[in-house]
């Protein structure tokens, strides 16, 4: 039997590895708009606290560590900045190379002060509920910096190679039984008939398959992507 992917899988790689790449910078735009809008709602709130509790002779909170007049000034400007909106950048007094030079400063501060947000919300949430499994020929790979620091606990990997067709187990069963939340196969590291049970499983229970090559960190990335779309397109119940 023939191991090499097919032509669809490889075009479907191609347009989710260029679809991927588009989305990243999108990503980052709307991950740090979201940090701004967090914390102007925090400012606004510790502000509301402080002069409730000076209207009626409470201790003072400490002061949030920026004004709820920088939070939105932060938040404009990263909004002002989208390339949706065709409009240049505020100047400060001091020019706009200062105050690109503050915002940036701000949002690195708030960085600092916030965890992260996840770039795979609807993979970390599955995977609350189930594994994300990687299967292939695993020998003498970096697992540890393939994968994103949110999602290396959740994820078991089944090395092919060092065990056949035996690695792969109880793993159908455990997809017919909701415990696996998506599926990683190195399609070019693995013989098909080792995954052709965990792939029918897998489809017929609705849990997201994605091919990842070789295993690149690439590869790995794209897979964990086309994997959140397919989650994040699904209606909710």
């Amino acid at each position: 039997m023939d191991d090499k992917p097919s032509p669809i899988a490889e075009m479907l790689e191609s347009v989710s590895s260029a679809l991927a790449a588009r989305r990243s910078n999108l990503v980052e735009r709307v991950r740090r708009i979201e940090l701004a809008l967090e914390s102007y709602r925090r400012a606004v709130e510790s502000q509301l606290v402080r002069d409730f509790a000076r209207d009626h002779a409470f201790k003072q909170p400490p002061a949030p560590a920026l004004s709820p007049e920088r939070a939105a000034e932060l938040l404009k400007t990263l909004v002002d900045a989208l390339p949706e909106q065709h409009a240049p950048a505020p100047e400060s007094e001091n020019g706009p190379a200062t105050l690109a030079g503050s915002v940036l400063g701000d949002i690195s501060q708030l960085e600092a002060q916030h965890a992260p947000l996840s770039s795979h919300p609807a993979l970390c949430s599955a995977a609350k509920l189930g594994k994300i499994v990687v299967i292939g020929a695993l020998a003498g790979r970096d697992r540890a910096s393939a994968l994103p620091a949110e999602l290396a606990d959740h994820v078991e990997w089944i090395d092919t190679e060092r065990d056949g067709a035996h690695a792969i187990g109880n793993l159908p069963q455990r997809v017919r039984q909701g415990r696996v939340a998506a599926v990683v196969i190195l399609d070019r590291a693995v013989q098909h008939r080792h995954t052709e049970p965990v792939v029918a499983q897998a489809r017929e229970h609705a849990v997201p398959v994605a091919f990842a090559g070789q295993g690149g960190k690439a590869s790995i990335a794209r897979a964990l992507a086309q994997i959140e779309a397919t989650l994040t397109q699904r209606p909710r119940v």
